[in-house]
């Protein structure tokens, strides 16, 4: 080889291993895989920005009571205590209803208009809380007085619902527990309650008694009548790490939780579960009292690890 030509050589070799050390490589991006410390999977940074987007939410690991669960049966009934009857304030003539059966209202809005005896003047009767109205009892014309129901008028914010619990279960049903409960009309959502009542008597026929619950429906979304699926939630005495069930993901058959680690880093954990329940899951390994998980869109972190991870796999 003659003397020029050795650096050339040199140089060209210099610059295949550069080549080859950046093959399949690219700059690390705002959103990314990151090896973690020894003993933990790998970590993802995500932007704050694409975290919003994304609806991540994090939640700090809880150490409670594990409530352990019962699926009822039941339906949805009008709560008697946010039942009022709107009476006409003077003896007179029904002169102009204002509403119509089904119609919502608001408390102090406008319902009728009566001919005052006394006064020979229209009154206007309102109504003395929100609600739906349920019926209107009195028609035009009709003479009325104090004694006389106009109308009913529903509060449905709150709602009962009277579900049936087998014999064998009843000891697990307490005055103040929590229940949710759900409609095939409304597949995704949950409605918050709590058990108001435990019957004391066991119906013969089919062994069950009635447990009622006052359920939160602020958009009346639960209608008298509707049948509805309850989750009752029975709280043990032994503490235990609770995360929220939607915190879990799976990665090669084995649960993973993300756990943040910085303003825009999670670290993908391994954990060992113990008991279930729809909405939340034991961790026995794996996590500390506190810790900020991810509770909401943690799927996303992981379709971000595994691409991170199948990229590194196809580099050359």
């Amino acid at each position: 080889m003659s003397y020029f030509a050795r650096p050339m050589a040199i140089v060209a070799g210099v610059m295949c291993v550069l080549v080859l050390s950046g093959c399949g490589r690219s700059p690390a991006a705002p959103e990314s895989a990151e090896h973690a410390e020894e003993g933990h999977r790998e970590a993802v940074r995500l932007s704050q920005v694409t975290q919003q987007a994304l609806g991540i939410t994090v939640v700090p690991v809880e150490l409670k009571p594990f409530e352990q669960t019962l699926s009822v049966t039941g339906q949805i009934a009008q709560d008697t205590d946010r039942l009022v009857h709107v009476n006409a304030p003077d003896a007179g003539v029904l002169h102009e209803v204002l509403v119509t059966i089904g119609q919502r209202v608001e408390a102090q809005a406008p319902v009728a208009v009566i001919q005052s005896n006394p006064s020979q003047q229209a009154v206007q009767v309102v109504a003395p809380r929100a609600g739906l109205v349920l019926g209107v009892h009195a028609t035009v014309g009709a003479s009325v007085d104090p004694l006389t129901s106009l109308m009913t008028i529903a509060d449905l914010s709150q709602v009962w619902a009277t579900f049936d619990l087998y014999e064998q279960d009843v000891a697990l049903a307490q005055v103040g527990q929590r229940i949710e409960a759900q409609s095939v009309a409304y597949p995704d959502r949950f409605f918050p309650g709590a058990v108001v009542f435990v019957s004391p008597q066991v119906d013969q026929h089919t062994r069950t008694i009635k447990v009622r619950a006052r359920m939160e429906n602020p958009d009346y979304a639960l209608k008298l009548g509707m049948f509805v699926t309850g989750t009752l939630y029975i709280p043990t005495a032994e503490e235990a790490l609770i995360v929220p069930h939607a915190a879990v993901q799976r990665i090669e058959d084995e649960p993973v939780v993300f756990v943040q680690t910085g303003p825009e880093t999670f670290e993908a954990r391994d954990v060992q579960l113990g008991y279930e329940a729809p909405n939340q899951v034991q961790v026995l390994e794996g996590l500390k009292p506190g810790e900020p998980v991810v509770a909401s869109g943690s799927f996303h972190l992981k379709a971000e690890l595994l691409k991170g991870t199948l990229e590194e796999g196809h580099a050359h």
